[in-house]
């Protein structure tokens, strides 16, 4: 039987499914924009992920913050990963590597060094997560657009 996988692109947001789970993919200054994320955990992401490269002095101050605040927003993992820190680079990558659960708690983080975070992700903490925070059925339309509803312009 072959797997069912299917994509799309928003933008700057990728939306990649295969079986049955979706990952919302976006560079790290995506990050910052709590829209863009919306958008994906609206669409049914499970994961966002963000490959990036904060420096020393946004990394200290943002990296693990806006991690944990889109994990929050959204009620879904998010993993942001990064180059490992090199001195004798031109750039220096903060590194820190991390996983964060839909509670914001931290799953996994690397240091500056190299490696691998793991993490087991589950549909269930997710369920959990908006059963005993129910934004997605208390959000306020009437007073702030959905920025989901399809006003999005889709391209490829």
């Amino acid at each position: 039987m072959r797997a069912k996988s299917c994509h799309q692109v928003i933008r700057s947001l990728w939306l990649i499914c295969q079986n049955m789970v979706k990952v919302g993919i976006a560079i790290c200054y995506d990050i910052r924009f709590p829209e863009l994320a919306m958008v994906a955990a609206r669409k049914d992401a499970f994961l966002l992920l963000y490959p990036g490269a904060f420096n020393l002095t946004t990394g200290e101050k943002h990296w693990e913050l806006q991690a944990r605040a889109r994990a929050m927003d959204n009620q879904v993992y998010t993993g942001v990963c990064s180059p490992a820190r090199d001195m004798k680079a031109d750039y220096n990558a903060w590194g820190h590597s991390m996983v964060v659960d839909p509670m914001a708690a931290m799953i996994d983080q690397l240091d500056e060094n190299e490696g691998i975070v793991y993490a087991d992700l589950s549909n269930d903490r997710i369920e959990e997560t908006r059963k005993g925070i129910p934004i997605y059925t208390q959000r306020r339309f009437d007073v702030y657009p959905d920025v989901a509803a399809g006003k999005v312009k889709i391209g490829t």
